[in-house]
């Protein structure tokens, strides 16, 4: 699952946001990411955001960064937080397999399969060569099972 997530981060930081001052943002925000500060991380995100209200990229490593403040912490709250985000990602650009996948993974985590199954299937659809695809469609298959 490690790989899935450097997959993801790889994916979203290629993807930008429409203009230049977003773009700044994103990356900005990445840079943060990676160096664990999550608040700062998630604070670049919301000023693209603020830019660029249909940065779905955007929405999408918020809700990675409120998903490692949750794995470290417990703290309920990140964990609807970063749910929410990969939502808003998705209702902005429904094709955002890679939110799909990490909304996917959440339900997955929280025992609702058949949910996640659904939104793996949709992002394979949209992904058929995900380097991840034989995990996915196990997972798919576990959420399927009655």
């Amino acid at each position: 699952m490690f790989k899935l997530i450097f997959i993801t981060f790889l994916l979203t930081a290629s993807l930008g946001c429409s203009n230049e001052t977003g773009e700044k943002y994103i990356h900005e925000g990445f840079v943060n990411f990676q160096q664990q500060k999550y608040d700062e991380a998630i604070a670049s995100y919301e000023k693209a955001i603020r830019l660029n209200p249909k940065a779905a990229p955007a929405y999408n490593m918020i809700g990675m960064a409120y998903r490692f403040k949750y794995n470290k912490s417990g703290v309920p709250e990140f964990r609807q937080k970063e749910m929410g985000a990969f939502q808003k990602a998705i209702e902005i650009d429904p094709k955002n397999w890679v939110a799909m996948i990490n909304l996917a993974t959440d339900y997955y985590d929280e025992g609702q399969k058949a949910k996640a199954a659904a939104l793996y299937k949709k992002a394979l659809e949209l992904n058929p060569n995900h380097p991840e695809k034989p995990v996915l469609q196990r997972m798919i298959k576990e959420g399927e099972q009655p």
